[in-house]
């Protein structure tokens, strides 16, 4: 496990697997899991396993949810769950979301050298959906999942996927490191100059 701390926000790489369920987005998951009491982005790899009730999209509950029990699923994916807890509301929260999906477009883009598209939160190679994201909020924080497909096994056979296998990328477990590692320093990079932005900005009146 490795721990950096910018100004603004803490970024946690955990070396061990944990498959994601939904149930981390619950308020307050890095503060139990790793004690953590700040604003936070948690990277792991894993398996994706979303049962029906942990899942937080009504959209895509009401479409997909007569077609299994686990409607979102991967067998080896990266993940990164954030928690602010500056009370954001859920349009901030989903800025924030998509702020890093264009991050995580940015790094995969320069790692492969190839062309990834993003629809609103999701990103394609292909035409084929290489993540997955939601943004949420409760009463103390906001919180952002997405998670990237390092395979392309256990993925709902009913949509088209793609993976980082697909892009080319090396998925051996330093390089994977490495890509949490990019994506976090960057998002945390991007919350401190933000923050520094607020504090050097005079208002209109």
């Amino acid at each position: 496990m490795k721990i950096i701390h910018f100004k603004s926000i803490s970024l946690l790489i955990e070396e061990e697997k944990i498959t994601y369920t939904g149930k981390e987005l619950e308020p307050l998951w890095a503060f139990e899991r790793y004690s953590i009491q700040r604003d936070s982005i948690v990277a792991f790899r894993g398996k994706i396993e979303v049962p029906l009730e942990n899942m937080k999209d009504l959209k895509d509950v009401k479409e997909e949810g007569f077609r299994s029990k686990a409607l979102i699923t991967s067998s080896d994916a990266i993940n990164f769950i954030v928690e602010h807890f500056d009370n954001p509301d859920l349009k901030i929260t989903y800025l924030r979301q998509r702020l890093l999906v264009l991050i995580t477009k940015e790094v995969l883009e320069e790692i492969s050298g190839k062309r990834i598209v993003r629809r609103g939160d999701d990103l394609y190679y292909k035409g084929g959906k290489l993540s997955v994201s939601i943004a949420s909020r409760g009463i103390s924080s906001g919180k952002i999942h997405i998670g990237i497909n390092i395979s392309k096994k256990g993925t709902p056979p009913y949509i088209k996927t793609s993976s980082l296998e697909d892009l080319g990328v090396n998925v051996e477990e330093d390089s994977v490191l490495d890509i949490m590692e990019s994506v976090g320093r960057r998002y945390g990079e991007e919350m401190d100059k933000i923050e520094e932005d607020i504090r050097k900005t005079k208002c209109l009146f």
